[in-house]
C-alpha cells in the first residue's frame, strides 16, 4: 500500500500538486498583502512574505511548463530552494510573534523570539551570497547543514515561551507552527535520508505541502477566531459607548442648567459692575468739568481785573467752544482720541492767551495709529497738560510742550513732554504757596482710567527730564490698551 501511495506522489500527480501548491502560495500571499494595505496590521505582511518565499523556495522543483521556464529566466536552483527555505521558515517566527502581539505582554520574550531570527536570516543572506559570487560554498552548506538544529531549538524556546502568553489563538499558531515545522524538517535532505525514514524528494515535498495546508488552516481558524473576537470587542465597545453618550449627555443637561444658572448671576453680576463703573465715571466726569470751568473763569477774570477786553473777548469766544465739548463730555462715556487732542488744543489756545510768549504746542501722532478709533474717557488728558503749563512752563520765557503718540506693542504710548522747571522745583514752589496736596485734576484723571480700562490695564508714570545733571522738564507717559 504504501509503495502504491509512493508510485502515486512520484509519478502520477506530483506535477499537479506542486503547480495546485504553488499556485495557492502565490493567491495566499497576494490575498494577505491586500488585508495589509486594508487594515494595516503587520502580521498580514509577513504572512504574505512567508508565502511568497514558500512560493520562490518550491519554483526549482518544477520540471516542465510556466514555472520550469520562469525558474531558469531567474536562475533559480537547488541552491536558491534551500536558501528560500530558510528564509520562510524564519519568517514564520516573525509573523506569529506580531500575530500573537508578543511585544506586548513582554519585551524580553519579544527580543528572545525575534533577535536569533534576524541573526539566521543575516547569515543565510551573507553566506548565499558568497555563494552566487563563486567565491566559496563551504560557508553556505555549512550553515544549511546546522540550520534544522538551529531552528529546531528556537522553535522549542520560542513555542515555550507562547505558553506563558495569554493569548487564545497561539494555540492555533502552535498547533499549525508544529506541524509545519515537523513537514518541513522532513522535507529537508540531512532528514529525509535517515535510514529509518529513507524519502524521496517528491515524498518530502509532499509532506511538507501537507504541513504547508495543516498550517493554512490553522492560520484561517486563528484569523476567523480574532475577527470574532474583534466584533464582540467591536460591540461590547459600541455598548459601552451608548452607555457612556446617555450619561454625558444627562450630565451636560445638568451642567447646562448649573451654567444657564451662573451665566444669569454672573450677567447680573457685569450689569451691577458696569452700572457702578459707570456711574463713578460719570460722577468724575462731573468732578472734571467745574474743576476746568473754575480754571478757565479765573484766567477771564485775571483779563477783566487788568482791563484787557480784547482778550477777555478772545478768550470767552475760546471758552465757549471748550464748554460745548464739556457739554457734549458730560452725556458721553468716551471721545476718540482726535476728539480729545483736538480739545486739548483749543484749551492750549486759551492758555496762549494770557501769556506774552505763547506755549510751542505740538502734536506727533504715529502713521500707524488711526486716532479716531482709539477710545479713551473725555477729558483725561486736559490735566496732565494744565499740569504742566501750571507747574512747569508757566514761568519761562520760552515755552514748549509736546504730545507723542506711538504704539508698543498692544499698547497706545501717549507721552506728554515739556521744557519746564522739573517736578522737584515745582514741589517747591508749591510748598512756597502752601499747597503741598496733588492735583485734584490728576487723582480724578487717575479714576476715570481705572474705571474705563480696569485697574491693570493702563499705567500713569512720570519721568524727570535732565541734560548735564540739570533739569529740563518733565514727561507724563500713559500706556493704554489698543481695541
Amino acid at each position: 500500500m504504501s509503495q502504491v501511495f509512493n508510485t502515486i506522489i512520484e509519478r502520477d500527480t506530483y506535477g499537479s500538486i506542486l503547480y495546485a501548491v504553488l499556485g495557492g502560495l502565490l493567491l495566499l500571499s497576494i490575498y494577505h498583502l491586500v488585508l495589509f494595505f486594508q487594515n494595516r496590521d503587520k502580521s498580514y505582511l509577513l504572512y504574505s512574505f512567508y508565502t511568497f518565499f514558500s512560493f520562490l523556495a518550491y519554483i526549482p522543483v518544477a520540471e516542465g511548463g510556466f514555472l520550469f521556464d520562469l525558474s531558469k529566466y531567474f536562475n533559480l536552483d537547488f541552491r536558491s530552494k534551500q536558501f528560500f527555505t530558510i528564509i520562510f521558515n524564519c519568517l514564520y517566527f516573525l509573523f506569529f510573534v506580531q500575530f500573537l502581539r508578543v511585544k506586548k505582554r513582554s519585551k524580553k520574550w519579544h527580543n528572545i523570539i525575534v533577535y536569533p531570527v534576524f541573526i539566521l536570516i543575516t547569515i543565510a543572506t551573507v553566506t548565499f551570497l558568497i555563494l552566487k559570487s563563486g567565491i566559496s560554498d563551504f560557508y553556505f552548506d555549512s550553515f544549511k547543514g546546522i540550520f534544522p538544529y538551529l531552528i529546531a531549538f528556537h522553535t522549542i524556546i520560542s513555542f515555550y515561551i507562547l505558553t506563558k502568553v495569554k493569548n487564545k489563538l497561539k494555540y492555533y499558531i502552535i498547533f499549525g507552527g508544529i506541524m509545519l515545522f515537523i513537514c518541513s524538517i522532513l522535507g529537508e535532505r540531512s532528514v529525509r535520508e535517515f535510514p529509518f525514514l529513507n524519502l524521496t524528494v517528491r515524498m518530502g515535498d509532499f509532506i511538507y505541502f501537507a504541513g504547508l495546508v495543516v498550517e493554512n488552516i490553522a492560520f484561517s481558524f486563528a484569523l476567523g477566531h480574532r475577527q470574532r473576537m474583534n466584533y464582540h470587542e467591536k460591540v461590547a465597545y459600541n455598548r459601552n459607548l451608548i452607555s457612556e453618550m446617555k450619561k454625558n449627555e444627562e450630565l451636560k443637561d445638568k451642567i447646562n442648567l448649573q451654567h444657564q444658572k451662573r451665566l444669569l448671576a454672573e450677567n447680573d453680576r457685569i450689569k451691577y459692575q458696569q452700572e457702578i463703573s459707570a456711574l463713578k465715571l460719570s460722577i468724575l466726569q462731573n468732578q472734571m468739568n467745574p474743576h476746568f470751568i473754575f480754571n478757565a473763569l479765573n484766567s477771564i477774570k485775571y483779563y477783566i481785573l487788568e482791563h484787557d477786553t480784547e482778550n477777555a473777548v478772545n478768550y470767552l469766544t475760546k471758552f465757549s467752544q471748550i464748554i460745548r465739548t464739556i457739554l457734549v463730555s458730560s452725556t458721553v462715556k468716551e471721545f476718540t482720541l482726535d476728539q480729545e487732542l483736538h480739545t486739548i488744543k483749543v484749551y492750549v489756545d486759551i492758555e496762549n492767551l494770557r501769556f506774552t510768549k505763547k506755549i510751542d504746542f505740538n502734536i506727533v501722532i504715529d502713521e500707524q495709529i488711526n486716532s479716531e478709533k482709539i477710545k479713551l474717557p473725555p477729558m483725561v488728558l486736559q490735566t496732565f497738560i494744565e499740569n504742566a503749563i501750571l507747574h512747569g512752563v508757566a514761568t519761562l520765557d520760552h515755552k514748549k510742550i509736546t504730545i507723542n503718540v506711538l504704539r508698543k506693542n498692544q499698547q497706545l504710548e501717549i507721552r506728554i513732554s515739556d521744557n519746564g522747571v522739573g517736578r522737584k522745583e515745582a514741589a517747591k514752589n508749591r510748598s512756597r504757596r502752601n499747597n503741598s496736596s496733588k492735583s485734584l485734576g490728576t487723582k480724578i484723571a487717575d479714576e476715570m482710567l481705572k474705571n474705563y480700562f480696569g485697574p491693570e490695564s493702563y499705567k500713569i508714570k512720570y519721568y524727570d527730564l535732565h541734560k548735564n545733571d540739570q533739569p529740563t522738564g518733565t514727561m507724563v507717559v500713559l500706556e493704554i490698551p489698543i481695541p
